[in-house]
C-alpha cells in the first residue's frame, strides 16, 4: 500500500487510518472529501512517471501555464490496413459508382446498395490513414484546452476547461476486440471526454500522466 498518498484538491496526506482498502474509499479530512483510494494509486504512479523522458512517438512541451503534448497513432498494422483499404475501397466504389461516371448515368438502386460501402471504405481510409500517420494532440493554454485526433491538419478537435475536469483515467470498452478490450483516455466531466484508443500503450500511459500531472498542477 502506498505511503504517501495525497488528496487531488488540497495535496495533504491522507494517513492509513483514514484509507478502507475493502471499500475502495479514501477520505481526506483537509477538505473534508472522499476518493476512490483504486484511482489516488493509480494516480500517485503517474506523478513518478518522468515526463521530461518521453516514450519514443511521444512528445511534452511545457512553458508556464501553456503546454502541449502528443503522441503519434503510428502502428505495424498500417503495413496490412494502407493496402486493404486501397484495394477495397477502389474495387468496392469503383464497381458501384466508377462505371456510373464512366457511362455519366446516375443508377439509384446501385447508389443506394453502394451506401454502406461509402461508409465502410470511409471508416477504414480513416484507420489506415491514422495508423500510418496519425496523432493525438492535447493542449493547454490556463484554463482552456483541446484535444486534437487527426493526420496533419485535418481531423477532430474537442475543446474543454481544465477546471471542469475532474479526474484523468484509462478505460476499457465494454465489448472486446480480438480477444481483448480496447482502452482509451477519459477526462471525468459533466459529459466524458474519451480519446485515444488508436494509442499504443506505452505512449497512452505516458499522455494520461502527463494530464494528470496537469490536473493536479504539477505538470
Amino acid at each position: 500500500m502506498p505511503v504517501n498518498v495525497k488528496c487531488p484538491a488540497c495535496h495533504s496526506t491522507i494517513p492509513l487510518e483514514d484509507i478502507n482498502v475493502s471499500t475502495d474509499i479514501a477520505l481526506c479530512r483537509q477538505c473534508s472529501k472522499t476518493y476512490s483510494f483504486a484511482e489516488l494509486c493509480e494516480d500517485q504512479a503517474s506523478l513518478d512517471v518522468d515526463i521530461s523522458r518521453p516514450p519514443r512517438g511521444a512528445w511534452f512541451n511545457h512553458q508556464g501555464m501553456d503546454s502541449v503534448a502528443g503522441a503519434t497513432t503510428r502502428a505495424w498494422g498500417a503495413l496490412f490496413l494502407v493496402p486493404f483499404a486501397a484495394v477495397w475501397s477502389g474495387g468496392s466504389l469503383g464497381g458501384l459508382y466508377g462505371s456510373q461516371i464512366i457511362k455519366g448515368k446516375f443508377e439509384l438502386l446501385p447508389s443506394l446498395f453502394g451506401i454502406p460501402f461509402l461508409l465502410g471504405s470511409c471508416l477504414l481510409v480513416t484507420l489506415a490513414s491514422m495508423s500510418a500517420c496519425g496523432k493525438v494532440v492535447v493542449r493547454r493554454s490556463g484554463d482552456d484546452g483541446s484535444i486534437f485526433q487527426g493526420v496533419g491538419p485535418f481531423g477532430w478537435t474537442r475543446r474543454f476547461r481544465w477546471s471542469d475536469i475532474k479526474a484523468v483515467r484509462v478505460g476499457s470498452k465494454k465489448w472486446k476486440q480480438n480477444g481483448r478490450n480496447d482502452s482509451f483516455i477519459e477526462l471525468e466531466a459533466t459529459k466524458p471526454i474519451r480519446f485515444g484508443s488508436l494509442l499504443s500503450e506505452t505512449r497512452r500511459d505516458f499522455i494520461v500522466a502527463v494530464l494528470k500531472r496537469q490536473m493536479w498542477g504539477r505538470g
